[in-house]
């Protein structure tokens, strides 16, 4: 918890799969995924609303069974990884 963050609401969703509606629900309300975290039957995300909105942000989520080696090679599309998590959920 931090005082003082540059954010005016914060959310976590959380689920035994994956909370996918949650976050979009989420993105298309001005939120944006500022931590995740797992466990072996959980996944939880932090989304935050920013005080400034960026002018402009672009957010992506993937779930897979394998490390995503190419998936995260968007460096050309200035996409950055932000954030990562390893956990198992149940299928």
């Amino acid at each position: 918890m931090s005082r003082g963050a540059n954010y005016s609401d914060q959310v976590v969703e959380l689920d035994f799969l994956y909370p996918s509606e949650g976050i979009h629900r989420r993105w298309d309300s001005g939120y944006s995924i500022t931590a995740t975290a797992a466990i072996w039957d959980q996944a939880a995300f932090v989304l935050s609303v920013p005080k400034k909105k960026p002018q402009d942000e672009t957010q992506e989520t993937l779930r897979t069974s394998a490390f995503p080696s190419t998936h995260v090679k968007k460096w050309a599309k200035n996409l950055y990884i932000a954030s990562i998590c390893y956990g198992r959920t149940v299928s």
